[in-house]
């Protein structure tokens, strides 16, 4: 019966609080009273009795006096709750043990007190004192490598006096990118070319490089290209710049670095990492997927996001 429950209120939430921006009214908040305000409530009635039994007016008067305040408290912290405005900006993508999370904001046009959100699946939460206008937060999730739903936060509070608990949920459909923490490898890069019939092919073969002129010297440029004898004879850096007869670039394979499969996959990571950092063309190879030749920036996140899904 229990897990009945359990299933039809997490459709219902699923149902009514999937959304990347929420604004909490009536018909989305819920409130009961907290663990205090629970033992608060058995000491009211058992004053009530108390006082009835022995007639005792004093005793009476305390119970009325704790019913009063509970009421208070029911209204004060719907009031707190009500109308609050939750919005997920971002979620940020990171490499496993760095610092991944979702980066949340609070909306209110009034002051508001004692806001906890929580990450249902990791157990993660912060807690926001005070809400002036609007809040910006950021809530850590740990996950380990992979790719993750962001799924549902709970926000709670216990204003004013902690006797209720007044909370709402919002469920967000997202995906968080957990990339390998990088690991440093060293292995023999295998050229890469892309054949006639534009699949990327993995070979020891090495690129036919054609001279074609020399270039002024920039700052940046490997000095490895720079001609010397030109630079003895006449003082002027010049570059020497080349044509391959095929576009060829370096690339990582699965099966050229060893370890188990996280291993593998952390020095995958740290070989990315390393060319996009060097500007680098390469392409990447796992038994389950081929990226092809590319660079920049779109091109990293690309290649590390399959990382995480391998």
């Amino acid at each position: 019966m229990r897990s009945r429950i359990k299933y039809w209120f997490a459709k219902h939430v699923d149902r009514k609080h999937t959304a990347d921006h929420m604004i909490f009214k009536h018909d989305s908040i819920y409130v009961l009273p907290s663990q205090s305000g629970t033992l608060f409530i058995g000491i009211m009635v058992l004053n009530f009795i108390l006082g009835i039994n022995y007639q005792n007016n004093l005793i009476l008067a305390v119970s009325y006096i704790m019913g009063v305040l509970l009421v208070v408290s029911l209204l004060s912290g719907y009031i707190n709750f009500n109308r609050l405005g939750l919005k997920l900006l971002s979620v940020n993508d990171n490499h496993e043990g760095v610092l991944t999370g979702a980066r949340l904001e609070l909306e209110s046009t009034k002051e508001r007190y004692n806001i906890i959100i929580k990450h249902i699946d990791t157990g993660s939460e912060v807690t926001v004192s005070e809400v002036f206008k609007n809040t910006i937060t950021h809530v850590a999730l740990p996950y380990k490598r992979g790719v993750y739903t962001i799924g549902r936060f709970k926000i709670i509070s216990h204003f004013p006096f902690g006797l209720v608990t007044v909370w709402s949920y919002l469920h967000s459909n997202k995906a968080l990118y957990v990339y390998p923490l990088p690991k440093e490898e060293e292995i023999e890069v295998k050229h890469i070319f892309t054949g006639s019939d534009g699949d990327t092919k993995v070979n020891d073969v090495q690129a036919i490089d054609e001279f074609n002129e020399l270039k002024p010297y920039q700052q940046g440029m490997s000095l490895n290209k720079v001609s010397w004898r030109h630079f003895a004879k006449n003082q002027q850096l010049l570059v020497k710049d080349y044509t391959s007869e095929q576009p060829v670039s370096v690339g990582f394979d699965f099966d050229l670095v060893t370890g188990n499969v996280e291993e593998r996959l952390s020095k995958l990571c740290f070989l990315v990492v390393e060319a996009s950092n060097n500007q680098q063309p390469f392409a990447l190879k796992l038994p389950n997927a081929t990226v092809p030749i590319g660079t920049g920036q779109s091109h990293r996140v690309k290649c590390l996001e399959i990382l995480s899904e391998y």
